[in-house]
């Protein structure tokens, strides 16, 4: 007899039933975790109910919220950047709804916005906005507000609906200028925001349940983590957002195409050192500074689109002006505004 072996036949019996157990324990867990997501899903928009109303397209319906009155001054209309929704203008509305119309919206699958059964696609999303607009008070030519990411979607809009647009805001823009200057670093940028893992951590009620633990310290008063990320981050949207990354560097690069804005007014807005969290991703000092020098020159590029255009830089903001400096940005969208007055 072989001591040896017969140990090893010991332990692989003790070890096959812990093993078998450790499994029965994760899948339960994830059963678990499955429902608390489902029933955690379904109550969402009950325990934290949408401020704005729901624009019915097709079988689907797109969260709009609308404030203010129409006056002399053109409607406002906010499309927010990837990754965040009507909720994180709220102030800055707020503030514009006392000169005039203003809308803010959830594209599809963020918020309290449905999904598409096709998925994100650029399409989808400007005709979204074509309809919501078409379905709601805002009459006339609008003031189109793109903040990272919703750039290109004003863009391609006002590409299709020209009629619609009577000026463009573009707050810290991606666009198609850094998106030819800078492609190691847009690599390595949308490799880092893909959101497979959160997806699969939503489905199985862990962002839900922790989820509050993962806001940035750095988010303003008024944003409540609880309905941020009860509301919010739930499977679809990350879902929706992956599908939105992953298409992002050739929607850029399609902006080429576009016409330009003629004689509309538009202002171009960016932080004075732009946040690129290039040395966080294993660049160097100096490929950060030089990455930071091509963002400020590909936004000064996108003044180009339009004869009668200006360049503002905003000092101590991050990526998100809006929460960083919202008097400034409230400012400067108000002056373009002043700029096609009725």
């Amino acid at each position: 007899m072989n001591p040896k072996k017969d140990t090893r036949s010991q332990k692989r019996k003790i070890l096959i039933p812990i093993a078998f157990a450790a499994a029965g324990i994760i899948l339960l867990a994830c059963i678990m975790g499955s429902i608390y997501e489902w029933y955690g899903y379904s109550q969402a928009k009950n325990n934290y109910p949408w401020n704005g109303q729901m624009i019915k397209i097709g079988d689907r319906s797109i969260h709009t919220v609308i404030r203010g009155e129409k006056t002399d001054l053109p409607a406002i209309v906010i499309e927010s950047g990837a990754g965040q929704w009507s909720y994180d203008w709220k102030n800055i509305q707020e503030e514009l709804s006392k000169y005039t119309q203003v809308l803010t919206y959830d594209r599809a699958g963020y918020g309290y916005s449905d999904s598409t059964e096709d998925g994100f696609s650029v399409d989808s999303t400007i005709q979204d906005l074509y309809t919501v607009l078409e379905k709601t008070e805002i009459k006339g030519p609008i003031l189109l507000i793109g903040h990272s990411a919703g750039g290109i979607y004003t863009r391609h809009f006002a590409e299709r609906y020209p009629e619609k647009v009577a000026g463009m805001v573009l707050v810290d823009a991606r666009n198609e200028f850094f998106a030819v200057q800078a492609e190691a670093y847009n690599a390595v940028f949308f490799e880092t925001q893909d959101q497979t893992m959160n997806g699969l951590l939503a489905r199985i009620g862990l962002v839900r349940l922790l989820g509050e633990k993962m806001f940035s310290d750095n988010a303003p008063e008024f944003l409540s983590p609880e309905r941020y990320v009860q509301v919010h981050w739930d499977a679809p949207f990350f879902s929706v957002m992956n599908e939105e990354i992953k298409q992002m560097n050739l929607l850029e690069r399609k902006l080429a195409e576009t016409t330009s804005l003629k004689g509309k007014p538009l202002a171009v807005i960016t932080p004075e050192k732009p946040d690129m969290q290039a040395k966080a991703m294993g660049f160097t000092e100096l490929e950060e500074k030089e990455l930071e020098g091509k963002w400020l020159d590909a936004q000064k590029m996108l003044t180009s689109l339009s004869n009668n255009s200006e360049l503002i830089k905003i000092s101590e903001s991050s990526h998100s002006i809006m929460h960083d400096q919202p008097e400034i940005l409230t400012e400067a969208i108000l002056s373009v505004a002043e700029k096609i007055k009725n």
